[in-house]
């Protein structure tokens, strides 16, 4: 690693926490994607919503409690990450999807991409809390 990147990324607790939540979001994300247009091609695009999220959810809460925000599992991280994802999944994202695909007219597999690019930022701050609140 460059000795000024690694400087930056040491001297900075937080950036280096959202550099680790992205990497950790990349990887749920490709899961998530990737179960979401499996799905969409048997099922109604609410139903691989929820499970390409669901899914990814948990590898996304390991590696998140773990490696991201470096906490040990327990019910109160457990219990608010989940709250947090059902809130971001049933609040945020189908929102969204509804808003896209119904007011906009996008297709389902359009309106998918600036879903998850948006619910991706609210993700961060509401999980962010969750964890560090436990």
């Amino acid at each position: 690693m460059n000795s000024d990147i690694k400087a930056i990324y040491s001297n900075n607790p937080k950036y280096a926490e959202f550099i680790r939540f992205c990497i950790v979001g990349v990887i749920s994300t490709g899961i998530d994607a990737a179960i979401f247009y499996i799905v969409r091609l048997i099922a109604p695009y609410q139903v691989a919503l929820v499970s390409g999220y669901t899914l990814s959810l948990i590898v996304n809460y390991l590696l998140t409690v773990y490696w991201t925000f470096r906490k040990k599992p327990s019910k109160g991280n457990f219990f608010g990450v989940i709250a947090a994802h059902m809130f971001n999944l049933f609040v945020v994202r189908m929102s969204l999807m509804w808003i896209f695909v119904n007011m906009m007219a996008l297709s389902d597999k359009t309106a998918y991409i600036p879903t998850l690019l948006i619910s991706m930022v609210t993700n961060f701050i509401i999980v962010r809390f969750a964890v560090k609140r436990a």
